[in-house]
C-alpha cells in the first residue's frame, strides 16, 4: 500500500514510493535512488540522476492542458541553485504543444507566440532562464512581466496597455501556460555586507505585483551524495548521451473531480499560498489541475486517493523550502 499522508512531507527521504508502480502518472519508483535501494529494489540507469519529481511535476503542469474544462493551465516556476539540470529536464519536454526559448520580449510575445497560441495549438511556453530571457532588455522587462500575468492568467485581449502598436484584438482571449526557471540567487537577491541589506533577486517584486502567486513553485537542493553520482555521471561521459523526450495525453478528456479528496491539499496550498502573500486560493485550484492531469496519465476518468497521494508526495518540494532532492 502507498502510505497515505496527511500533510506535506518535510524529509523526502521518509517516505518511499510503491516499488509495483513506475509510470509518470503513478508515483514513480526512481525518485530517489539512495532511499529506494535501502529497500532492496533495484533502479535502471537513468538519463538524469535521480531527478524523477523534477520531471513529473514539469510533464503533470504540460498535462493540465489537455484536461477539459481547465481553462488557464499551470505555471510552474522551478528555483534551485546553478547546475542543477533545471535546463536539461526541460529539454525532455520539447515536444508538441510546447515551444522552448531563451530569447523573450513584449515583441517576441506579440508577433511570435500569440500567433503560434491561435494557429499552432501552443500549449505552454518554456523558458529555461527566465531572468536571462526577460531582463536582455531592462527597459522592457517590467512591461515583459506584466504580459507574461495577463497571458498566463486572464489573457491577452488587446496589447494596447503593453505599449505594442497593433489593432489586433483577441477575442476570445489568448491564454498560454508557462514553465521556467530561475537560481536561488535569483530568486532571493544577495547579501551585500557594505549596506547590509540584501540586493536584487525577484521575490519581493513578485509578490508585490501578484506574479508569483500565479506560478507553482518548486525548489530544491542536492545532498553531499548525489553531487558525487552527478560527478561520477559527468566523468563517465554519460551526460554526452541524448535525452529521450517525454510523452503527453494529448487527447483532451474530462476528468470528474473529488471535493472530499480535494480537501486533503487545502495544507500544502494554504501554506504555500501564504508565502506567495496570498490565500492560497490559486494554488489549490492549480493542485487539484494537477491531480486531474495524473488521472490522465494514468489513463482515468476519476480523481482517487491515488491521484491525491501523488501530488502530496510532490508538495516535499512544491514550496519555498528547498528540501532535498
Amino acid at each position: 500500500m502507498v502510505k497515505k499522508l496527511s500533510k506535506p512531507l518535510t524529509n523526502p527521504s521518509k517516505f518511499v514510493p510503491h516499488p509495483a508502480t513506475s509510470s509518470v502518472g503513478n508515483i514513480n519508483k526512481s525518485v530517489l535512488t539512495h532511499t529506494v535501494t535501502r529497500c532492496g529494489t533495484k533502479l535502471a540507469k537513468q538519463e538524469l540522476i535521480d531527478v524523477q519529481p523534477l520531471i513529473d511535476i514539469i510533464k503533470l503542469t504540460l498535462q493540465t492542458a489537455y484536461v477539459k474544462g481547465i481553462e488557464t493551465p499551470v505555471n510552474l516556476l522551478i528555483i534551485a541553485k546553478p547546475e542543477s539540470v533545471k535546463t536539461k529536464a526541460m529539454e525532455k519536454f520539447k515536444i508538441k504543444g510546447t515551444y522552448t526559448t531563451n530569447n523573450i520580449t513584449s515583441h517576441s510575445i506579440a508577433y511570435k507566440i500569440l500567433p503560434m497560441i491561435e494557429r499552432q495549438g501552443l500549449k505552454h511556453l518554456i523558458i529555461p532562464d527566465f531572468l536571462n530571457a526577460v531582463e536582455k532588455d531592462s527597459r522592457t522587462a517590467k512591461s515583459t512581466i506584466n504580459l507574461f500575468k495577463v497571458l498566463t492568467e486572464e489573457g491577452v485581449t488587446s496589447l494596447d496597455q503593453f505599449y505594442i502598436k497593433t489593432e489586433k484584438v483577441y477575442n476570445p482571449p489568448v491564454k498560454c501556460g508557462l514553465i521556467t526557471g530561475i537560481t536561488t540567487k535569483g530568486y532571493y537577491g544577495e547579501y551585500n555586507p557594505i549596506t547590509q541589506r540584501t540586493e536584487g533577486g525577484v521575490k519581493n517584486y513578485w509578490r508585490n505585483i501578484g506574479f508569483l502567486s500565479r506560478l507553482v513553485p518548486f525548489t530544491y537542493h542536492y545532498e553531499l551524495s548525489k553531487i558525487r553520482k552527478v560527478m561520477e555521471y559527468i566523468e563517465n561521459e554519460e551526460h554526452e548521451k541524448p535525452l529521450e523526450k517525454e510523452k503527453l495525453k494529448y487527447k483532451v478528456s474530462e476528468v470528474k473531480g473529488n471535493s472530499g479528496l480535494f480537501k486533503q491539499l487545502e495544507i500544502v496550498s494554504m501554506t504555500v499560498g501564504s508565502k506567495a502573500d496570498a490565500y492560497g486560493f490559486r494554488l489549490q485550484r492549480d493542485l487539484q489541475y494537477l491531480a486531474k492531469a495524473n488521472v490522465l496519465l494514468r489513463g482515468d476518468i476519476e480523481v482517487t486517493q491515488e491521484d491525491i497521494e501523488k501530488i502530496l508526495y510532490l508538495s516535499n518540494w512544491i514550496n519555498y523550502d528547498f528540501n532535498i532532492l
